[in-house]
């Protein structure tokens, strides 16, 4: 069976440009609000900086609806059926694999180099492989070892989103009452599982939310019903009021918005390498810096630097390991 809408392929089909937009924001914001906590007593004779960028963790809020509704609407843009699950799941993980494993690499290689600087106040490198395992399987925090970088923990929610939405796409897809009632179970989940897939899943069915209504499959009342109870979820579960807040803002900016610029297209290309590498490379510069710097303006500089540094790490990154594994995922095709 094949989904509603598979008269257009994808590779016709105009980028959005609020994607982007979303995306390379939510990454910064991510990536500041990290250098906020990097060295605290550093950080905290900025206090503006604190003030700015204590909010920058819903940056992750903002992906899990962005990938909710971009997944799925591109699967059904190309016509997705269930015989093509396991090269969507091929597609996905030669996309997002590369870059994620030489990154857990090159975290632990600079664990290494910053205990031999001079000063340093840290534990002692230790090494090991079981947890380094863990990781290539997402599953560190289920097998009682922390993930070697803050950020990793997201990564396992979108891993198991990327099953979740291949396998059960086909069949939410067959009636808005299948939809209706994939959404519900969802929910639901979010209160008994505690897989962070299913702890973020009103994110995630945000974004699928808005695909629906932007593919003609439900009516723009039930995508307001749908995000209302979304939000009404994420509060029973005792979250911040900012975290639905934050998730219903992007699925507005997804339905309404139309932002495009340099500065925004260049984030979102390099997103997902700057989320990767801010902690081990920026964070590692105001570790340093924060040893020199006795004024208020040398802080700055030296967040300046790290953000300087971060992105400039970042693109490289993107056009040797990221950008080649996008090429290859784009080579395997629907058959």
């Amino acid at each position: 069976m094949k989904l509603p809408g598979d008269e257009i392929a994808v590779k016709k089909e105009k980028k959005i440009a609020i994607v982007e937009t979303i995306r390379g924001l939510a990454a910064l914001a991510v990536c500041l609000f990290h250098f906020g906590r990097a060295n605290m007593e550093f950080i905290g004779h900025t206090i503006w900086y604190q003030k700015i960028t204590s909010v920058g963790w819903l940056g992750v809020d903002a992906f899990f609806v962005l990938s909710g509704f971009i997944i799925p609407y591109s699967l059904v843009k190309s016509g997705y059926s269930i015989k093509r699950f396991f090269t969507f799941f091929a597609k996905r993980c030669i996309r997002i694999e590369p870059p994620y494993l030489l990154s857990i690499v090159l975290a632990i290689l600079l664990v290494y180099v910053a205990t031999l600087v001079p000063g340093f106040k840290g534990e002692p490198f230790q090494f090991n492989a079981l947890q380094t395992i863990a990781h290539v399987a997402y599953l560190p925090e289920h097998l009682g070892f922390k993930w070697l970088l803050p950020v990793y923990w997201t990564l396992e929610a979108e891993f198991h989103y990327y099953l979740l939405i291949g396998l059960m796409l086909p069949l939410l897809w067959r009636s808005v009452f299948s939809l209706l009632v994939g959404f519900a179970l969802g929910l639901a989940a979010s209160f008994f599982i505690p897989l962070t897939v299913f702890i973020y899943m009103p994110f995630f069915i945000m974004g699928i939310s808005v695909c629906a209504y932007k593919t003609g499959k439900i009516s723009q009342y039930i995508l307001w019903l749908v995000l209302i109870v979304c939000i009404i979820v994420l509060l029973l579960n005792k979250n911040p009021f900012s975290m639905p807040l934050t998730g219903f803002l992007t699925a507005l900016l997804i339905l309404f918005a139309e932002i495009k610029t340099r500065v925004t297209d260049f984030l979102g290309k390099i997103s997902y390498s700057l989320y990767l590498l801010h902690v081990p490379i920026g964070s590692k510069i105001i570790n340093l810096g924060g040893r020199y710097a006795d004024a208020e303006w040398k802080i700055w500089m030296v967040l300046v630097v790290a953000l300087g540094v971060a992105i400039l790490s970042s693109w490289i990154f993107y056009r040797l390991v990221e950008y080649p594994s996008q090429l290859i995922s784009k080579k395997m095709t629907y058959r």
